[in-house]
């Protein structure tokens, strides 16, 4: 975010809340890694890791959206800031807000040296599960949860997230954060309440999410509480939808995205009137 925030400085914040959204990236822009993005001459839709956001902390949001919007003939700027559980729900901050989802869905790559420890000490994997911005889907089930999580509107409310397992708790293979949802699809009555668990590979530096419903919040808690990380069970197998037995798909294709580029002021001219 270091070229992002420097690229404002000769713009004007438009409102009280977007000076104070600067501030916040501008004393420690490095900590908001970009992940995905879409952006035009004059608007901006940013997913951002947030690494200030230790893995070990229950219930932390360890995303971000960011939106900004240029007003060209006042030179000012309307920058929002919303921290987000996942990168798929940052996302849908921005899809209501006016993003594509299918924009936000082309990840950018990692760096090729995340740590920058050159060769031979970059290691494989992460090294913590609090590195989120280095992690990208695992496999296509993910990539289609995440895909109507963008898109789901108002569907769902979030009753609360927290951390399940850390990487010590594994022997450093991974760690998990667990999300209940209520869900109010017309066909997910009688399964309102949707657990989405994210799990970290910590080795191959990838996420996976899986979900299942539950009649009741009860039920939903009592799965979390027997949550082990020597053995973890999968949720009940279920569309949260129509609550029938999901079926078996084909992973979808991964797009890695082009760099974000941060607005640049002389790039942007106002119109004569």
């Amino acid at each position: 975010m270091e070229e992002a925030v420097h690229a404002l400085r000769d713009w004007k914040p438009g409102d009280p809340a977007s000076a104070t959204t600067l501030q916040r990236l501008y004393v420690e822009p490095a900590l908001y890694e970009v992940v995905a993005s879409q952006q035009s001459t004059t608007e901006q839709f940013l997913v951002a890791a947030d690494r200030g956001a230790p893995s070990a902390m229950t219930g932390t949001n360890r995303a971000a959206g960011i939106h900004l919007r240029l007003d060209p003939a006042a030179r000012t700027f309307h920058l929002r800031m919303s921290s987000a559980v996942t990168y798929a729900w940052a996302g849908h901050w921005l899809v209501e807000r006016g993003a594509s989802p299918d924009a936000l869905a082309a990840y950018h790559p990692v760096p090729a040296d995340p740590y920058g420890l050159g060769s031979p000490h970059e290691p494989t994997g992460l090294l913590d599960g609090g590195d989120y911005a280095f992690a990208r889907p695992g496999d296509g089930a993910t990539l289609l949860v995440e895909d109507r999580i963008r898109r789901s509107g108002s569907r769902y409310t979030l009753l609360g997230r927290q951390m399940a397992y850390s990487g010590g708790s594994s022997g450093g293979e991974r760690e998990a954060n667990w999300a209940l949802l209520l869900d109010r699809h017309p066909r997910a009555s009688g399964r309102r309440f949707l657990l989405q668990l994210e799990t970290v590979h910590l080795r191959n530096a990838t996420y996976t999410l899986a979900e299942g419903a539950f009649p009741t919040e009860r039920q939903a808690r009592e799965w979390i509480d027997r949550l082990d990380s020597r053995n973890v069970a999968p949720p009940p197998a279920t569309d949260p939808a129509t609550g029938l037995h999901t079926a078996a798909r084909r992973p979808a294709q991964r797009s890695d995205g082009t760099a974000f580029q941060p607005p640049r002021p002389h790039t942007v001219r106002s119109k004569g009137r």
